[in-house]
């Protein structure tokens, strides 16, 4: 199996802030965007990243060069996930923008999109697994799909669901980190096997 790069996870959608902006700028557009940080940009070069903690010693006025974290870390697209949340966790920062061989900003990788890469590792051997299942119990040779499936088409395997494992699923979905569930498609019927907290 391939390994995981970079680009696979990164947001390519990125909100960056002028070089020769001030402080208050960065200020209205954390208020607009509720992002916690950006790249900054002189031209089309990535040459820093302001995060909210930068701004709280300094006034308004000043340029985001002046308040701007001195020491840039960037990833590249195809560098390794593990390799990049050594990067992370290791540096203490939570988002590194990512660039080409020029400096140009490509997108960003966060420590979300680090742990969803990690959560993700683990599914599939679950579906892999549950799929040998049902062929050794029943003789049938499942087909495997990914996509969106209707909450109020699911049929439940499970009678109950616990509240400190419900609250634990909540953040997760929140922050955009949650697994696939696992479902049986069956003429007029969706059977809901794994995931009945994130349903």
């Amino acid at each position: 199996m391939d390994k995981k790069k970079v680009k696979d996870y990164m947001t390519y959608d990125v909100v960056s802030v002028d070089l020769h902006g001030t402080v208050e700028a960065v200020i209205e557009k954390i208020q607009q965007t509720k992002h916690d940080g950006f790249p900054v940009l002189d031209k089309d070069e990535v040459v820093g990243y302001i995060a909210a903690r930068d701004l709280l010693f300094v006034k308004p006025g000043e340029t985001i060069a002046q308040a701007m974290s001195g020491e840039l870390i960037v990833a590249d697209p195809e560098m390794d996930i593990t390799d990049a949340a050594r990067v992370i966790f290791r540096s203490g920062i939570q988002k590194l923008p990512v660039v080409d061989e020029k400096n140009h900003l490509l997108g960003i990788i966060s420590n979300s999109d680090v742990i969803r890469s990690q959560i993700e590792h683990v599914s599939p051997e679950k579906v892999f697994n549950f799929m040998t299942t049902l062929k050794k119990l029943y003789g049938v040779d499942p087909a495997l799909n990914r996509g969106i499936v209707p909450i109020k088409d699911l049929l439940p395997t499970q009678s109950k669901i616990y509240e400190d494992e419900l609250e634990g699923r909540i953040y997760e979905i929140k922050k955009g980190l949650a697994e696939p569930i696992i479902v049986v498609r069956r003429p007029g019927r969706t059977i809901l096997v794994d995931g009945h907290h994130r349903a």
